[in-house]
């Protein structure tokens, strides 16, 4: 019988180790660290470096699966390769996937090189006017170039306008996220204007840019360094050993316990008052879907510095669904918190001072404030954006009015 197909993993462009499937249980995956493997290239700070092979039942580990594509991108993945690969199973997906993942892992079918993406003109995708639908052309050539995760399409591209190292740059640059507008009318902009909100209210972002047409998102990727290299990046799907399918068990709280746990000492504090601030902007901007892997921790290697990354996949839910509640439980409930609920948060959980919580809060109604303002002067100069213009500025007022805010 030939031996089963098996993936390289890279890490920071070192081959650090092999997944396979398990030769003795059908379902089994196993990962084992290459002989020679510096402990700082663990491939999780849930995995350290050891001599024996970490095994996984019915899928591959959550570190491999954190970045598996959803939704729109899986659907076209399916349609290109399951019937040249009989056997699609998430291993086959992250080998066509895998040259190119958020964070600094990388997969290659054993003994082949890791491979580069085509480049993509920024400046075209953002002013394009055409007929043509631009995404569906973006999903063609870059879908197997996309190891992200999400429900909403989106893709990995590699921008020719970055101003990065050439020599030691190898992957992409920028998420560009489309929508449905049948499904989610106005969703690029949505997102758009709520990090706005974020990025008002001092919270580290993944900066956007909207699209003329409004037709699409553009992020830089949060975990590019300048020099072209990219940082660790685990969901907190990944720290709780949850599959991706258990993004919507658990609580804020115990994000908070997990800062404490795997965030370095000195940077605990920031990142505790971090998540109280996005917390409590989701709250504002009645952003429902802050799950378990919309929160991350970034680090340059295993032995190195953590931290909790930039705020990510910021939406106002309910201008869709409008009775839609929280993604995790705060308190034991998924209701929209009060600003009393808020408060004991950040004192039983966040250890922010009385004082430096309402600072806090004031910093989310600035940023909202400012967004709604953002929103309104862009409606005047986009006569077809006023209607949804005036859908999200109602449901931020709504959101307002629940930590005692009354108008934005």
């Amino acid at each position: 019988m030939p031996p089963k197909p098996a993936l390289d993993v890279y890490c920071a462009e070192q081959r650090t180790g092999v997944l396979a499937r398990s030769d003795v249980h059908e379902g089994d995956f196993l990962f084992g660290y290459v002989a020679d493997c510096p402990t700082k290239n663990a491939v999780s700070l849930t995995m350290p470096v050891v001599r024996d092979q970490y095994d996984s039942m019915n899928t591959v580990h959550p570190i491999f699966e954190m970045n598996l594509p959803e939704g729109a991108l899986l659907e076209k993945l399916r349609l290109r390769f399951a019937k040249a690969i009989p056997n699609f199973d998430d291993l086959a997906l992250l080998e066509i996937v895998g040259q190119s993942q958020i964070g600094r892992l990388r997969y290659a079918r054993a003994g082949t090189n890791l491979a580069e993406p085509a480049t993509e003109s920024l400046h075209k995708l953002l002013t394009y006017k055409g007929a043509e639908e631009l995404f569906a052309r973006l999903l063609e050539q870059y879908a197997s170039h996309s190891g992200v995760s999400g429900i909403q399409p989106k893709v990995l591209i590699r921008a020719e306008e970055s101003n990065l190292d050439r020599i030691t740059h190898r992957s992409t640059t920028h998420i560009v996220k489309s929508f449905d507008p049948n499904e989610f009318a106005e969703l690029a902009a949505n997102e758009y204007f709520c990090t706005r909100a974020a990025i008002h209210a001092g919270l580290p972002t993944a900066r956007p840019r909207l699209s003329d047409n409004r037709r699409l998102l553009v992020a830089e990727r949060f975990d590019l360094r300048k020099d072209g290299s990219y940082l660790g990046v685990e969901d907190f799907c990944v720290l709780n050993a949850l599959r991706s399918h258990g993004r919507y068990d658990g609580s804020y709280e115990l994000i908070a316990r997990r800062i404490r746990q795997f965030v370095s000492p000195e940077e605990v504090a920031p990142a505790l008052e971090q998540l109280f601030l996005t917390v409590a902007l989701c709250s504002a901007i009645e952003n429902g879907d802050a799950h378990l892997k919309n929160f991350a921790i970034v680090y340059e290697n295993a032995g190195s510095t953590v931290r909790l990354a930039p705020a990510y996949d910021l939406v106002c839910t309910t201008v869709y669904v409008s009775d839609d509640s929280m993604a995790l439980t705060l308190d034991g409930s998924k209701a929209f918190p009060t600003v009393k609920e808020l408060e004991s948060f950040a004192r039983l959980h966040c250890d922010l001072r009385p004082a430096h919580a309402k600072k806090a809060l004031q910093h989310v109604v600035a940023g909202v404030t400012r967004s709604a303002q953002e929103i309104r002067e862009y409606a005047n100069r986009h006569a077809d954006f006023e209607n949804a213009a005036g859908r999200l500025i109602a449901r931020f007022n709504h959101g307002l009015r629940r930590i005692g805010i009354n108008e934005c």
